[in-house]
């Protein structure tokens, strides 16, 4: 059965989009109110247990993705048997899961003291709020978490954004009426494993209804077996990797500069973050349908579907970095006030991680379509060891800087790399021409950054002034090089015909 790949990937594009900006608009309502009606170091707590938290996700040792990537053949075979026992196989692992979570995370109980430098807030408990937010984690899994699954392989990701959307929503509008009326803590993180709660069982109900057919039964033959857990194995290099990178920082700031750097830096990272939120509806709502097209087109097209989202991706990054670059402080600055401001060596560098961690994620999408984690699997264990060493060593010589260094460090190992793997794996030849194209992007995006930014330094304005000023110049200057530069390319015409044919389905 082949999915209608670009009907799906619109109207999962269209609902996620909405979800991820609530998602991304409410909890700036939240930080922002916290940190006025609660304080800097609040914030810093909020963000250190979300890291913590992270790292107990490891135990999903990428169970998730190998099983929704084995559903991908059976979907396109219409083989419900073999769903079915894939689900059920699901569902046990995932309630392991949860209780390795839970049972880890109580023993590190006694060693949370050691993570943050100088004093927590008085009124609140140190481990009464750990031990709220871990039971949030462990419900993540525990509490029919299975059934999103079978959602996604079908590639109806809108269905789980729009659960998403309503339960975050109700729950953000609250924790927004605790810190105003009550200021309590305790209140707002108690709303969190309601939400979960809320989350899984809703999208369980719409799976059911969509797709009544499928339910947990039987048991995956051996060949199938195997080859999910290596799959897993592999995957676990993976997943240590991303939490690493993406949690350690905050964690490795905690214990060495405390609190308040922590929610400066989170700050900065919460709005490169949540760009990255939205450019991510994107791939998700792509990957099952690459899943699919790996399944049932030809390897010319999927190489030529490979190079034309590749070329739409790094125009997308291009604009959102130089964005980041000439509005980062002005909003900071708005937001969060002039105090919590970095330098702005600080914003560059921002900007270039953003820039190369979005610059590869199609790479990404079509690794993970494919499943090709074991022929991969190293590469995480080197960038892993390569940003903990760095963040250590560095934050140590030059602060925070080192923290956002070591990182981009770890990523210009890892972009090459996955490549390659995809390219030798995947598309049977070599990324010559790729990286060449590659590197005219990088070429042409830091051309395009530099003249934004210089126009926008002669701006001569501060706080929401700056804002809007600079904003038509971000959108505008850089959007409009690029389309000179690449206007006659064959991958602009393609991504051309593809918005058009999504438009025209509308």
């Amino acid at each position: 059965m082949k999915l209608n790949r670009t009907q799906s990937a619109a109207r999962n594009i269209i609902v996620g989009s909405i979800q991820k900006i609530a998602a991304i608009l409410l909890p700036f309502v939240v930080r922002t109110v916290m940190l006025h009606y609660m304080g800097t170091e609040y914030v810093g707590l909020d963000s250190l247990f979300t890291s913590i938290l992270s790292f107990l996700s490891i135990a999903e040792l990428g169970v998730g993705n190998a099983l929704i990537y084995s559903m991908y053949k059976p979907i396109a075979m219409e083989n419900s048997d073999e769903i079915c026992a894939l689900l059920n196989l699901y569902k046990k692992l995932y309630r392991i899961i949860g209780l390795i979570v839970l049972g880890v995370g109580l023993s590190l109980i006694p060693f949370l003291k050691y993570l943050v430098k100088g004093d927590c807030p008085d009124d609140v408990n140190f481990y009464i709020l750990y031990l709220v937010y871990l039971l949030n984690s462990a419900l993540s899994y525990i509490f029919m978490a299975y059934m999103q699954s079978l959602l996604m392989a079908h590639q109806r990701n809108d269905m789980i954004s729009r659960c998403m959307l309503f339960a975050q929503a109700s729950m953000y509008i609250l924790q927004v009426g605790v810190l105003i009326f009550f200021r309590n803590y305790y209140l707002y993180i108690i709303l969190l494993p309601v939400c979960t709660i809320a989350i899984n069982l809703s999208t369980t109900l719409l799976a059911k209804k969509a797709y009544p057919q499928y339910f947990c039964k039987g048991k995956v033959s051996k060949e199938v077996e195997q080859s999910i857990k290596k799959k897993i194995a592999a995957l676990f290099g993976s997943k240590i990797s991303s939490v690493i990178l993406h949690a350690s920082d905050n964690i490795i700031i905690s214990i060495f500069l405390g609190l308040t750097i922590v929610t400066q830096y989170g700050n900065y990272y919460y709005v490169m973050n949540a760009v990255i939120g939205l450019t991510t509806v994107l791939y998700s709502a792509f990957v099952a349908g690459v899943g699919n097209s790996l399944e049932t087109e030809s390897l010319e097209k999927n190489l030529n579907d490979f190079k034309m989202l590749s070329f739409l991706n790094y125009w997308i990054t291009m604009f959102c970095a130089c964005s980041l670059l000439c509005l980062y402080q002005p909003f900071i600055e708005v937001w969060a006030g002039e105090d919590l401001l970095f330098p702005f060596h600080i914003v560059i560098l921002f900007a270039i991680y953003f820039y190369i961690y979005q610059s590869y994620r199609i790479v990404l999408t079509y690794k993970d379509a494919a499943g090709i984690w074991w022929e991969d699997r190293f590469r995480p264990y080197v960038i892993m060891i390569v940003n903990v060493i760095g963040n250590v060593i560095l934050i140590q010589i030059i602060d925070v800087t080192g923290v956002v260094l070591s990182t981009i460090i770890s990523l210009i190992i890892s972009v090459p790399w996955a490549t390659y793997t995809v390219y030798k794996y995947i598309f049977k030849t070599d990324m010559k021409q790729y990286s060449f194209n590659m590197l005219i992007h990088i070429f042409v995006a830091a051309l395009c950054c530099a003249l934004s930014y210089l126009i926008c330094s002669y701006i001569p304005f501060a706080g929401y002034t700056a804002l809007f000023v600079r904003l038509p110049v971000c959108i505008i200057v850089p959007n409009v090089l690029y389309f000179f530069i690449f206007r006659k390319s064959l991958e602009f015409r393609k991504c051309k015909n593809l918005i058009l044919s999504i438009l025209h389905r509308k």
